[in-house]
């Protein structure tokens, strides 16, 4: 079986997946919604009250960035809908880079595999199209520095720091960045599918090469462009006056570690359908192996940025742990993500039997999958939302989200024409493949 069939069992199941979604986020709804409207009232007298008083300077430091105010039920409700489309937005990066990386470095064990991180990438383009409907109707209510009063001087509500940063955090530049990330994003997929589904029906030396010539430009183009900005903009400037140089590298290190968990979960659905029959526990074995070193990886990069923070002691980057790191806020999840990350991906997959075991990984794999989620939600929500954010309406929304994930996955997985590119030039390297 060469070519992967879409059941309609495997279907029923994906859209009963996002039913489950649906209906969690409505109870989640439901739970805030008599807290949505109190909040709505409180900060309306609030804002009422400070301004009768002339006390406008007082009550924005008082709400630091702008976002430490108690949220309403539409913050909520924006707030974890945003983190869910950047999430998967950087499963579908990480799909190209781990494309671009296997096919530089000339490797032939994960041929049989690599239409998965290949139907996975085209993913890129729906969340785009979610991510700039989300900048185009509710770039205010998710960026603080969006709203033009912060930059009048002598307005009560001026932002000195922002003023600062004025010429490169304003929206003109931020959607000159958006639009080349969308181009240079939906370019690379569209290439790499283009390619590598040629090679197929038309295998060539020279196509070889190009694979490789593509996967360099690929690499060089997420690392400084689309990585970069990306994370500056997208998700460091939700919380304005923070900023990290370990940031990108902490993003992209997760993204790298969630892509490999979903791609191996992938590789045991499809040997469960009785497909790629000669994929075996040694590529299961690499993709696992590639886990826990990546989920190490990340652990440097985690710690990095927390202890360049730390030993500096700067007002601007300390907010950013304070918000995080504190019981009152989200100091539990915050360590809970560490041990999801590190610790347990860490102790399961050290032995190597464990990453052989299909059980064993399935586990890890999903263990990966809800810290990376968890971790996406702290390094974007907790300015919009300093407490009691994260719950039903996260896990609704991922269920939901994560379903039409799958479901446009497996999709363009069904339109390849040869599911373990038999025709590569490696492919038989692929095959003896043993460690």
């Amino acid at each position: 079986m060469n070519t992967y069939v879409f059941d309609s069992s495997t279907k029923s199941k994906l859209i009963k997946a996002f039913l489950v979604g649906l209906v969690l986020f409505i109870i989640g709804v439901a739970i805030h919604w008599n807290d949505g409207k109190q909040v709505n009232t409180h900060t309306e007298n609030t804002t009422a009250v400070a301004a009768a008083h002339g006390s406008a300077v007082e009550h924005h430091e008082a709400t630091a960035e702008g976002h430490h105010v108690q949220p309403t039920l539409k913050t909520l409700i924006v707030a974890n809908t945003y983190n869910v489309f950047y999430f998967g937005f950087y499963i579908a990066l990480a799909a190209l880079f781990f494309l671009a990386a296997t096919n530089v470095a000339w490797g032939g064990w994960h041929i049989q595999i690599q239409k998965i991180p290949l139907a996975i990438s085209v993913n890129i383009a729906l969340f785009l199209f979610l991510l700039i409907i989300m900048f185009i109707f509710f770039n205010h209510d998710i960026f603080h520095w969006t709203h033009e009063e912060l930059f009048v001087k002598g307005s009560p509500t001026y932002d000195k720091v922002l003023d600062i940063k004025s010429d490169f955090l304003n929206l003109k530049t931020f959607w000159v960045f958006t639009i080349i990330i969308t181009l240079l994003c939906l370019g690379m997929a569209y290439k790499w599918w283009n390619t590598l589904n040629l090679m197929d029906t038309n295998p060539t030396r020279k196509l070889f090469s190009t694979s490789r010539v593509i996967g360099g430009i690929t690499i060089v183009v997420i690392a400084f462009i689309i990585n970069t900005f990306a994370t500056w903009f997208w998700s460091m400037s939700i919380q304005p006056h923070w900023y990290s140089t370990m940031f990108t590298w902490n993003t992209m290190a997760g993204a790298s570690l969630m892509l490999l968990a979903v791609v191996l979960l992938f590789i045991h659905y499809l040997k469960s359908k009785g497909y790629l029959p000669n994929v075996n526990e040694n590529h299961k074995h690499d993709v696992a192996k590639l886990m826990f070193a990546i989920s190490i990886f990340w652990c440097y990069t985690w710690f990095a940025q927390y202890m360049l923070i730390w030993y500096s002691n700067l007002p601007e980057e300390t907010e950013y742990f304070r918000l995080r790191r504190s019981i009152d806020n989200y100091g539990i999840l915050f360590h809970l993500s560490f041990i999801l990350n590190f610790v347990m991906p860490f102790l399961i997959l050290l032995s190597r039997g464990a990453k052989r075991n299909d059980k064993v990984t399935i586990v890890a794999s999903i263990i990966v999958i809800v810290g990376q989620f968890s971790e996406f939600f702290l390094m974007n929500c907790p300015a919009l939302l300093p407490k009691g954010g994260y719950g039903i309406i996260s896990f609704g929304l991922l269920f939901m989200i994560g379903s039409v994930f799958v479901y446009l996955t497996l999709t363009m997985l069904s339109k390849v024409k040869d599911l373990a590119s038999t025709t590569h030039p490696y492919v038989k390297e692929s095959y003896n493949h043993h460690i």
